[in-house]
């Protein structure tokens, strides 16, 4: 693959975070914005990237789980049977018959037909628009779940401040960094084609994104489900999983900065500032 197309693609998944439906404009901003903040990318080419990489990563962590049971173990209560609901339902997935892929195509739809409905309000400026946009994604991103995938060991290096200090970081980056982007594409269709599981816990779901000028973007969407909702949790283009190259772009600053989580906390204050 040649590094002209990687870098173009590289755009793609930056922006893929503010909802995948993007057009040119958005684009040159996600260019503009990584050159202008210096966050490196992961120069391994598309194998270190690849979807498969990423279904295994996310097969294997279980940082929903760990965080749960760090508030329940911590607590100096008695077992009570609130507490056992909780210890159980923090365990592995509790089987096949309880992940339903069409329920995360019908929120993944949802997603798509609010995301429109932003874009075509022809009421909202752009001011109103990012507004909206941060609050759709807060809602149906699990943001502190794609927080501490991102990080990967490193989360279990930092101490509780900064582990706190990063969740809040991250969450202004991708709300901030990205939503300015989306508010300002021209999208007239977002299409779900299928939806099928991806290991016990998660399901990717395929979609096509019609943009104005006629371009289809595919996106595959693996969403978890949290507290009875599907949540997205990453997203592939071009076969690029975005939160493996969030994962590896973070690991890059950490390794450059001798393994201080702080830099790279400071990093993304300073970008969605």
């Amino acid at each position: 693959m040649g590094v002209e197309k990687m870098r173009k693609i590289r755009t793609l998944v930056g922006s893929i975070v503010a909802l995948g439906m993007l057009s040119a404009v958005a684009i040159q901003a996600g260019q503009a914005a990584d050159s202008s903040t210096n966050v490196p990318h992961s120069t391994d080419g598309d194998t270190s990237l690849s979807a498969w990489q990423a279904d295994l990563a996310w097969r294997d962590a279980s940082m929903d789980s760990d965080i749960e049971l760090e508030a329940i173990l911590s607590s100096a209560g008695p077992m009570t049977d609130s507490v056992a609901a909780r210890l159980a339902a923090v365990g592995p997935a509790a089987g096949p018959e309880s992940i339903n892929p069409d329920d995360a195509a019908l929120a993944l739809k949802r997603l798509g037909r609010d995301a429109i409905g932003i874009l075509n309000d022809g009421q909202s400026d752009l001011a109103q628009r990012i507004v909206k946009f941060q609050a759709l994604m807060a809602r149906e991103f699990d943001i502190p779940l794609m927080a501490r995938f991102a990080l990967g060991r490193h989360w279990k290096q930092a101490n509780v401040k900064q582990r706190e200090a990063y969740l809040q970081a991250f969450s202004k980056f991708l709300l901030q960094q990205y939503a300015a982007k989306i508010a300002a594409a021209q999208v007239t269709g977002f299409d779900v084609v299928s939806a099928q599981r991806a290991g016990r816990r998660d399901v990717m779901v395929q979609s096509r994104i019609t943009q104005s000028h006629g371009q289809v973007l595919k996106l595959v969407w693996r969403m978890r489900q949290s507290n009875g909702q599907f949540r997205v949790i990453d997203v592939v283009a071009e076969g690029i999983s975005l939160a493996l190259t969030k994962r590896q772009e973070f690991a890059a600053i950490i390794k450059s900065n001798g393994g201080d989580v702080a830099q790279l906390i400071d990093r993304l204050r300073h970008i969605a500032a």
